[in-house]
């Protein structure tokens, strides 16, 4: 009787131990401190020496430890078929290992870089509550000398089941929480790249001006600006620096600040482009480029002077009902850095007409018959809205890629410029 009741309290022992780890464990959201809280928590549950822990990688089908307690190594990776870690991981069984080193699965060159040696050893899956691998728990020296036993064994398997379902639910809680910091950041730099825009058009007696900017993802590589160019003189830009996402963004206000920092003491266009080129040129790499137009537009003269980085086509429509597809007068931004750029001559504009910009990602997105857009629709639009303001027009024009889009979303970033003659 005295036996039984030994074996008795020996059970319930064990018991309070494992719920003591899965209350410890289900309040340690953290997956660092949790590693380590399992770890130790197999040492003190079954009397040994050390315990490892080892994560499965799904995606390149890989073991790794991001904890080896009293260890020096701090990360180990290898396949999930090699050792005797791999075998559990393969079967999702326990292996339970007296000698290791007369097991030919055993690999002893982690005793060899920690003057460390491990004499037995006992190895169990860890699962989530699909049953899917999370990764491999082993506990290695009895510190009685004793071998693990079948109780151990069912320990240990018990302390795995818990450690299996917390590491999932603090890996997905840490993903998530990674998610949420990237669309802050995202979030970040949509706010900064739309707060350089300029919140109003410079006042240009005679004409109305407009922009207006969509990005494809929370950050993009279109920009534009209108600012003050000298007496009678407004300053248009916009331009496409290569990619989406927060790369091409810092690119582009590089960009538009290098612009804005040479129009300071430069008149031409085509110069601006060239000294901003000279100096972009240094910082981009990896095949990155920027195309840009700049015009200057001329109150007093009612002119529109400008010059193009690649960027095109630029529109005149007249109130006529004419129009023209001006061309590039350059390479984009940072492909020479001695590159020169060409200014067309003066454009005259008459009451009623306007010179517009506009990105690829208006003519180019796609619509719902499976072929882009085109450029003549977007010509079209933004005739039927010559006699409305500029606002308008780009309103149509944003109006316009929305009704042909199938499904509301669009590959590239959408940006448009408009100056009108209004007298």
């Amino acid at each position: 009787m005295a036996e039984s009741g030994d074996i008795h309290a020996s059970c319930k022992r064990n018991l309070e131990i494992i719920l003591g780890v899965a209350r410890r464990l289900a309040n340690e959201p953290r997956l660092d401190p949790l590693l380590s809280g399992i770890a130790e928590e197999t040492c003190n549950l079954l009397d040994t020496e050390r315990a490892t822990l080892f994560l499965y990688d799904a995606k390149s089908d890989e073991l790794y430890s991001r904890v080896a307690t009293k260890s020096e190594i701090e990360v180990i990776r290898f396949p999930a078929s090699r050792g005797i870690a791999g075998t559990v991981a393969k079967q999702k069984a326990c292996l339970l290992i007296p000698d290791a080193y007369a097991d030919p699965r055993f690999n002893p060159e982690v005793d060899r870089n920690t003057g460390w040696r491990t004499r037995n050893m006992l190895a169990v899956p860890m699962t989530n509550l699909d049953g899917h691998l999370v990764g491999v728990l082993e506990a290695l020296n009895k510190r009685s000398g004793a071998a693990f036993t079948e109780t151990d064994q069912s320990l240990l398997t018990a302390l795995a089941a818990q450690a299996g379902v917390a590491l999932e639910r603090a890996r997905l809680l840490e993903e998530f929480l990674a998610k949420r910091r990237l669309e802050n950041e995202m979030e970040l730099a949509r706010d900064i790249q739309l707060g350089l825009l300029p919140q109003s058009p410079p006042a240009l007696p005679g004409f109305d001006l407009a922009g207006w900017t969509k990005p494809s993802e929370y950050a993009g590589g279109d920009f534009f600006d209108l600012f003050q160019w000298g007496d009678g003189r407004v300053g248009v830009m916009m331009g496409d620096a290569v990619g989406h996402g927060v790369g091409p963004a810092l690119l582009a206000a590089e960009t538009r600040a290098l612009v804005r920092a040479f129009a300071l003491h430069e008149e031409s266009p085509s110069k601006v482009l060239a000294d901003t080129n000279r100096l972009l040129s240094a910082d981009v790499t990896d095949g990155r480029f920027v195309t840009l137009a700049l015009a200057a537009i001329d109150g007093p003269g009612s002119t529109a002077t400008y010059a193009s980085a690649g960027q095109g086509p630029l529109l005149v429509l007249r109130a006529g009902g004419e129009s023209t597809q001006l061309t590039s007068t350059g390479l984009p931004l940072g492909i020479l850095p001695e590159a020169e750029f060409e200014s067309a001559e003066p454009i005259p504009l008459a009451p009623g007409d306007a010179f517009v910009l506009i990105s690829d990602g208006i003519f180019e997105c796609d619509t719902r018959s499976g072929k882009e857009l085109g450029i003549e629709p977007v010509i079209e639009t933004a005739h039927r809205y010559l006699n409305s303001s500029a606002a308008a027009m780009l309103e149509a024009l944003s109006a316009l890629t929305e009704s042909v889009s199938p499904d509301g979303h669009f590959r590239d970033d959408r940006t448009a410029v408009a100056v009108k003659r209004i007298k």
